[in-house]
């Protein structure tokens, strides 16, 4: 059977399973039948890395097999087309018939860009099979505008990037996104812009449709509609009259579809000829004069001014409304309504034409908003608070039930109560929904709403792996403490970023901020959380003194707190893995264990989890690999009780380290790989250089570990490459040497012993291995000794 055949065999027997892993000695069977080759798994996972790169399908590794998870559909995200369309036929089909990989559509607010770009997405979107994304920027509405990061981060979540793996850097997210996009056709529509920037994809088969009000290179300028045209939307508005009237209307309204919309809803119950009247009367418009912008403000002042007063009230308070689109609990928010007054009140907003709906949401176009808030008064202030409070009420107590182990800033006195949640799946769902508006409220927001609303969210950004908004909101709530003068603020704002950058490997700029927030400390337990995360900065760049003195002082401080022991726990386990880097194990275990049995007097699944997985790695290092691993595969399944299923990729790595150590090679890889995906799909780079070295890729683990500042991981895989490199393994002594790193001091002077063959180098290994009981690093250094022949040559006498 040729290479092709086999690998067509191979993908059949995948795909006759599709989702579901198929057992290794399976696939062998199906791909070689009676004849496999002499080493079956290598030859198939050589199969398996040519049949990657022949199918999208994405071919996923498990313990036992592997699996085939189908590519899914594209993104359709296009919203729905307008069912009283009309006209701009010559338009349409102007830019229909364009091959141009960007059609560009502009003119005067109100004048119908989104209707015309949406209408032409959806007559374009068959050339498009692979997903069809739309964004609507906010260029030029009331409130913050979206961001070419916001924006990109959007863009690659919907492309099928996890969060966590979306990076800050603009031009990391540019090269990504059109990576992602590489080999396929994908429409983008960028509705509300105000350039054309990187969101264009600038790659081969795909297109996009981009809208502005400012003038854009090979733009299609729209003009106000003909009159043709404006008499044949009318009619899908069903607005009976004279034809007089209805010219003079047409006129009235500039031809601006906007403007026709709103003075149709306004028509539904009453006469043509009584609308004209209001709408020449008070002097509003003068017909001979009027301008699009003028008729649009006189169509919705007079529909405004029609409103019963509690809807017009609730109209003038949306323009404080910080996101794109709102809810019915958002409105009443706003509007110190019951939940059925908002929406009674919001169903007029409705009906008069000025708030659009789609399903349980409801939004305003641009400039019913701008409208909106320019008549929103001395009542503005008051309401955008009561929202605010809301908002982050609700997000206290979601963050508290989703992110129980964060430690926040005390609670503010609030003027609104927030939702309350039964489970923290609920809680995240909330969070989940409300996300793109949360952020944004955090850039409108005055002090001390800003730093505290970010507080709260900051945990479950960052482990939902949404740290481009995280970034965002922490630098804003920095801004606004520092305006503020609030040290406290400051303070937390700069933990967290701390936090963000040690996550993302920038090690240097971490410990500067949790520098500056140690110094602005004005309590026993802010100091102890701040040196706590400094400490593990510490830890991962090699200052294990340093690490040791912030981390011990960290415990020392929150035990004058007998409260909130999973805070203590989680700094029991930080202390103890740095005793466990300075080869003091048992020392590290008797922390652990003090942490597990806080962890269970609390009933806390995670924080136990933690304890158990750091009690298997001690154990690992020890030599003790039995009771490393019923220790970490009970870690691992703590971690999938509880949800936290960013805890997995380490505890995999340390599972494949203790396979690849008991002799088990193949299910080493097997765990290593799973690990790495995981990694990847988190964003745990540490954890992605650590299974690179248990699958031999080690210079991308070099690479990699170099290029976050990460070097344990660096000497993890120079401890292999220097098995046949004396120079290396030479130079890896002095270094680990020069940075106390006591766990691989004795592994390395072994790989230094092993590369000469000098047995007095082995012997001094064993004699380290066994002053810190590195059973492992033991038994391969008597195995050494064992096999070297005797100093005299090998004759003896009795």
């Amino acid at each position: 059977m040729s290479r092709v055949s086999r690998v067509a065999a191979l993908h059949r027997a995948l795909a006759s399973q599709a989702g579901q892993p198929v057992l290794f000695g399976d696939l062998v069977r199906a791909v070689w039948g009676d004849e496999p080759p002499a080493k079956p798994l290598p030859a198939l996972r050589t199969l398996v890395r040519r049949l990657r790169q022949s199918v999208d399908d994405e071919i996923v590794t498990d313990v036992s097999g592997y699996r085939l998870v189908t590519r899914p559909q594209g993104p359709a995200q296009l919203p729905a087309d307008l069912p009283d369309f009309v006209g701009r036929e010559e338009e349409l089909t102007a830019l229909a018939g364009s091959d141009a990989p960007v059609l560009a559509i502009t003119g005067p607010p109100g004048v119908g860009k989104t209707a015309l770009a949406i209408r032409l997405a959806h007559r374009i979107r068959d050339r498009f099979p692979d997903g069809q994304l739309h964004l609507n920027l906010r260029g030029f509405a009331t409130g913050p505008a979206v961001t070419v990061e916001q924006a990109l981060g959007r863009l690659l979540r919907s492309l099928g990037v996890p969060p966590a793996n979306v990076p800050l850097d603009r031009a990391e997210q540019i090269e990504l996104y059109r990576s992602k996009l590489r080999g396929r056709r994908v429409l983008v529509v960028l509705d509300n812009a105000t350039e054309l920037s990187a969101l264009v994809p600038d790659v081969e088969g795909c297109g996009a449709i981009v809208t502005s009000r400012n003038e854009l290179p090979g733009q299609v300028r729209l003009d106000v509609l003909t009159d043709d045209e404006a008499g044949a939307l009318l009619d899908r508005l069903k607005i009976d009259g004279p034809a007089a009237d209805r010219a003079e209307l047409i006129r009235l309204c500039a031809n601006l579809p906007l403007a026709l919309r709103i003075a149709g809803a306004h028509l539904a119950d009453r006469h043509l000829s009584d609308y004209l009247a209001e709408l020449r009367g008070d002097g509003r418009l003068d017909a001979l004069e009027i301008e699009g912008d003028a008729a649009v403000r006189a169509a919705f002042e007079l529909s405004y001014q029609s409103l019963p007063d509690d809807a017009r009230r609730l109209f003038r308070l949306l323009g404080v409304y910080p996101g794109t689109d709102f809810d019915v609990t958002d409105a009443a928010v706003l509007g110190h309504l019951s939940t059925e007054d908002g929406a009674r009140q919001v169903g007029v907003l409705v009906r008069a034409g000025l708030v659009q709906q789609a399903g349980d949401r409801f939004q305003l176009h641009d400039l019913i908003r701008l409208f909106a808030s320019e008549q929103v008064g001395v009542d503005g202030p008051a309401a955008l608070r009561r929202l605010l409070s809301f908002y982050l009420a609700t997000a206290r107590a979601a963050a508290e039930l989703a992110t129980p182990a964060v430690k926040r800033l005390d609670p503010l006195p609030l003027d609104v109560e927030g939702l309350v949640f039964a489970a923290a799946d609920d809680a995240r769902a909330w969070l989940d929904a409300k996300r793109a508006v949360l952020v944004a409220a955090v850039q409108v927001a005055p002090h001390p709403f800003a730093s505290h609303l970010a507080d709260s969210l900051r945990g479950y950004l960052n482990y939902s792996g949404y740290r481009q908004e995280l970034n965002m909101v922490l630098a804003t709530g920095l801004a606004s403490a520092r305006a503020a003068g609030d040290v406290v603020c400051q303070t937390a704002m700069l933990n967290g970023r701390g936090h963000l950058q040690w996550m993302l490997g920038a090690y240097d700029e971490a410990l500067a901020s949790f520098g500056e927030a140690a110094e602005l400390t004005t309590s026993d337990r802010m100091r102890a959380a701040v040196l706590n995360n400094r400490g593990l900065v510490k830890r991962d760049t090699g200052d294990l003194v340093g690490a040791l003195e912030d981390l011990g002082e960290a415990v020392r401080l929150w035990r004058l707190h007998p409260d909130e022991r999973d805070i203590l726990a989680a700094m029991l386990f930080n202390l103890g893995t740095v005793h466990g880097a300075r080869a003091e194990l048992r020392k590290a275990i008797a922390y652990f264990e003090e942490a597990k049995q806080l962890a269970e007097a609390n009933g806390s699944v995670i924080n136990l989890a933690t304890a158990l997985e750091d009690i298997g790695i001690a154990h690992r290092e020890l030599g003790e690999y039995e009771e490393a691993r019923r220790h970490l595969e009970a870690a691992r399944a703590g971690y999938q009780e509880g949800g936290a299923a960013e805890g997995e990729p380490n505890v995999l790595f340390n599972l494949a380290v203790v396979a690849a150590e008991t002799g088990d090679p193949e299910k080493a890889r097997t765990l290593a790989l799973r690990s790495l995906e995981t990694a990847r799909e988190f964003g745990e780079l540490r954890v992605e250089a650590e299974a690179l070295v248990v699958l031999e890729d080690l210079q991308a683990a070099v690479e990699l570990a170099d290029r976050i500042g990460y070097p344990v991981a660096r000497r993890k895989a120079q401890l292999k490459l220097a098995r046949h490199d004396p120079g290396l393994a030479e130079e890896l002594v002095r270094d680990v040497r020069d940075n106390g790193d006591l766990l691989l001091e004795a592994r390395a002077v072994l790989v230094l012993a092993e590369a000469t063959g000098d047995v007095a180098l082995a012997r001094e290994a064993l004699e380290l291995a066994r002053s810190r009981e590195q059973g492992a690093v033991v038994a391969r250094a008597e195995a050494f000794l064992g096999a070297q022949p005797p100093a005299n040559g090998g004759s003896t006498s009795s």
